[in-house]
C-alpha cells in the first residue's frame, strides 16, 4: 500500500505553517485561526478555500496603473468620472485602497509594486512601471502617504 502524503496527521501541521506566512498573522493567531476552521462544517471552509482560489484566478494587474483589477482595466481607470489630470504614485495596491477610503483624492493612480530604492531593488518588476510619461504638474503626491 502507497504512502498518502494528504493523509500523514500533519494536516494541522501544514495548516498552522501556511496561516504563519500570512503578514500580521503570529502562532497563535494562526492556531486561533486553524481551530476555528476545525469547528465549522465543511461547506464553511469550502467556501473559504473557493473565495482563495477565485482571488487568485480572477484578480490581476491592471495594465494601464497596476492596481488590482478583475476585468480588463480596474475600476478607477475605467471611471470616466475621474480627474485625469491628477495622478498619484503609491507604493503598492493596498494604498490606493487607503486614499480611496478617505474620498479626498479623485484623479488616477500608478502603482509603482514597491518602493523604488537604489540599494538591492529589484529593477524587473518597477522599472516598466516607473516609465510613465506623465507632463510636469500631473503629479499628485497624496499628503497622508509616509513616503518621500
Amino acid at each position: 500500500m502507497a504512502f498518502d502524503t494528504t493523509n500523514d496527521g500533519r494536516a494541522l501541521q501544514r495548516l498552522l505553517d501556511e496561516l504563519g506566512r500570512l503578514p500580521g498573522i503570529g502562532p497563535k493567531s494562526a492556531q486561533r485561526i486553524a481551530y476555528h476552521l476545525l469547528e465549522v462544517d465543511s461547506e464553511e471552509a469550502r467556501r473559504l478555500a473557493q473565495a482563495i482560489l477565485e482571488l487568485k484566478q480572477q484578480v490581476h494587474f491592471c495594465p494601464i496603473c497596476f492596481n488590482y483589477a478583475t476585468r480588463d482595466e480596474c475600476d478607477i481607470c475605467l471611471d470616466s468620472s475621474r480627474d485625469r489630470s491628477k495622478i498619484c504614485v503609491v507604493s503598492e495596491p493596498k494604498d490606493v485602497s487607503a486614499i480611496e477610503r478617505t474620498g479626498a483624492f479623485h484623479g488616477l493612480y500608478h502603482v509603482l509594486g514597491g518602493v523604488i530604492s537604489p540599494y538591492g531593488q529589484d529593477w524587473s518588476r518597477a522599472a516598466p512601471r516607473a516609465r510613465v510619461a506623465v507632463p510636469p504638474g500631473r503629479w499628485h503626491r497624496y499628503r497622508g502617504s509616509s513616503g518621500n
